[in-house]
């Protein structure tokens, strides 16, 4: 059995104590972001400093590259009804055909 006055000072020491620990963790947290932001600025001055390429933009969306273009050999002959058929099995081109009519 403790008095009153005896819990109402152990729940104050325990409470500086709680406040004590937040403030650590707050000075620390404070310290971790201001190195945070350091090494953010000096990544955003090299990538500033660093040269860009500038490429065509024509060249490089173009859609028959080497690699994209079919090779003769084997291309088969696309039938424009079996397309359509296969287009026409999914419920969106169904809905976007209906919307153009």
């Amino acid at each position: 059995l403790q008095s009153v006055a005896e819990e109402r000072a152990q729940r104050q020491a325990q409470r500086a104590e709680k406040d004590k620990q937040f403030e650590a963790r707050k000075a620390e947290n404070e310290e971790k972001n201001a190195e945070f932001e350091s090494r953010k600025a000096a990544w955003e001055a090299r990538q500033a400093a660093r040269p860009r390429k500038e490429t065509d933009k024509c060249e490089s969306d173009s859609a028959y590259t080497e690699s994209t273009v079919p090779s003769s050999g084997f291309v088969d002959e696309v039938d424009p009804g079996e397309v359509e058929s296969r287009a026409s099995m999914d419920k969106k081109v169904r809905k976007l055909a209906k919307v153009l009519r």
